[in-house]
């Protein structure tokens, strides 16, 4: 499966920083891609991208209805995909040393702005297996291969 990430500075005075990580719409089933409410290219400019959450969650979360029961699985399944996200994020840009991707993180030695693609293993619909193996993660245990390693 491909990857995007990002780094981007999102303060003026103090160095803070946005790191995102995506997938392209093209790394999915049509039936999750139909599944997917948030369209975007997220500012990137590399078409159509989901977020890790949408990725990993099972078809059965995307397919239930809206509700407290859907909203309370998904906050788990955010906490699984920040903390997958944190893993390959930190091995891409070993700055980023937070257990989950933060909203906002402070840099002091204000790198550039940059974007890594790279492949991982597929982890569509992976929720309960990653869930179940989160505290043994590794960048190499997902397969991350960053693009020009290859």
């Amino acid at each position: 499966m491909r990857i995007l990430m990002s780094r981007a500075r999102i303060g003026v005075q103090e160095p803070t920083y946005s790191y995102r990580l995506h997938v392209p719409f093209g790394e999915l089933s049509l039936e999750r891609q139909a599944l997917i409410s948030m369209w975007s290219d997220f500012g990137l400019g590399a078409g159509l991208l989901a977020r890790l959450p949408d990725v990993i969650a099972p078809m059965r979360h995307l397919e239930a209805p809206p509700g407290a029961e859907k909203h309370r699985f998904g906050k788990l399944v955010d906490e699984t995909a920040d903390r997958v996200g944190a893993v390959l994020l930190g091995a891409t840009f070993p700055e980023m040393v937070e257990p989950s991707v933060p909203f906002r993180m402070l840099v002091a030695n204000a790198p550039p702005n940059a974007v890594a693609w790279a492949d991982i293993i597929n982890l569509a619909g992976r929720y309960e297996i990653l869930t179940a193996q989160l505290s043994a993660l590794t960048a190499e245990g997902l397969g991350l291969t960053l693009e020009g390693d290859r």
